[in-house]
């Protein structure tokens, strides 16, 4: 942590006659969140956290940062930062959250997408070709040919109609 010549004095550091209990007279550093003076090994800030309360924390990527800012040797324990800590913690998830919403939001449209060009290419495929409706009709005319050779006696005439349809139809289909 950068200090001016303004943030310097030589006094007791409040960490090292609690903690360690030295009261030697040390080069101190204000802290620039709580004003306080401390040492070298004590300038930085810490968070104001119990053991209990980690314990008690239900994320565990919450508690794993948390564990991890507890077990930092030396510093000493800030209130100013710890409330500006979890203000900018804060401020991460919910810009995290809205890109995560963004992206997902992003990923609906494009499956929207997605799905009406597939839906589009099946009425595509399922579309009947005048090639189709040609072979639909030369065999309802044969079927309709068979039945009345069968009921009627022009069957030179309807055996001979057949024969062109049977022909019409194989022209259809290999063209």
């Amino acid at each position: 942590m950068e200090n001016s010549n303004e943030n310097i004095k030589f006094g007791i550091c409040l960490e090292c006659k609690v903690r360690e209990g030295d009261s030697s007279e040390k080069k101190l550093y204000q802290c620039p969140y709580c004003k306080e003076w401390f040492c070298e090994k004590h300038i930085e800030p810490k968070l104001v956290i119990t053991w209990n309360a980690i314990e008690r924390t239900k994320d565990p990527i919450l508690k794993e940062k948390l564990y991890e800012e507890w077990r930092k040797e030396g510093g000493h324990p800030c209130s100013v930062w710890t409330m500006q800590y979890f203000e900018n913690l804060e401020m991460k998830e919910r810009e995290e959250r809205e890109k995560f919403l963004k992206a997902l939001d992003k990923l609906e449209k494009m499956e929207e997408i997605n799905l009406y060009t597939k839906s589009s290419k099946k009425f595509s495929k399922e579309k009947i070709s005048s090639k189709d409706i040609a072979v639909v009709s030369i065999l309802l005319l044969c079927i309709f040919l068979i039945l009345l050779n069968y009921f009627t006696a022009a069957r030179n005439i309807t055996i001979s109609l057949f024969i062109l349809l049977i022909l019409a139809l194989i022209i259809v289909i290999f063209r």
